[in-house]
């Protein structure tokens, strides 16, 4: 008993785990803030032709409204950039929540905390997260391709693309899984309590 416990608390404490603990803090963070730095940069480019080295025209669309052939507007006011800005914040602030919970679990892991009610708490959270970012996604296309649409064809008509592709089956998929995994979390969290109470 007491060296398989040895052997836990130095995989738990040793270099490479707390590199990888510090690889998924840094990482996710870094992966988030890019994101929804470009997707609100996004809005600023939206109706401005760009023109880099004319032999590349860009033109910048979400790529939910890319793939349905919706093209941007010629201009667009800056309310409805607001708009746009507000629909981004959408899948944003699932992504923040989601990152902020991977935060909490790294934290809990430096500290050298595996089982405890703060891991549990995140991985539930983690899961949650990843089916808020499922749920988002769909309103985000059905905002997205609404809004475009509708400036595009001069405020008179309008056209919601709604789609499910691999990305968000499989957002489903790990979300479901933290929160099983959370569940066996749990489990373990309540057997180290019996055996430290019991010893």
């Amino acid at each position: 008993m007491p060296h398989s416990f040895a052997l836990q608390r130095s995989s738990v404490h040793s270099t490479a785990f707390r590199r990888l603990a510090w690889g998924l803090l840094v990482a996710s963070w870094a992966c988030a803030l890019v994101s929804i730095g470009l997707s609100l940069a996004r809005w600023a480019a939206i109706g401005h032709a760009m023109d880099w080295g004319r032999w590349l025209p860009v033109t910048v669309v979400p790529a939910q409204a890319m793939v349905a052939g919706v093209v941007a507007p010629a201009t667009m006011d800056t309310a409805w950039r607001w708009l746009g800005v507000a629909l981004e914040c959408i899948p944003g602030l699932a992504l923040l929540y989601t990152v902020l919970c991977v935060h909490r679990i790294c934290r809990a892991f430096l500290r050298g905390e595996v089982f405890g009610p703060e891991v549990v708490r995140g991985f539930r959270g983690v899961g949650w997260g990843f089916l808020a970012m499922f749920v988002a996604s769909l309103v985000y296309q059905v905002g997205v391709s609404a809004l475009l649409s509708w400036l595009a064809s001069g405020q008179k008509a309008g056209m919601v693309v709604l789609g499910v592709s691999s990305f968000e089956m499989s957002v489903v998929v790990v979300g479901l899984m933290m929160l099983l995994l959370a569940h066996v979390l749990a489990e373990g969290s309540r057997l180290k309590a019996e055996s430290d109470a019991f010893v």
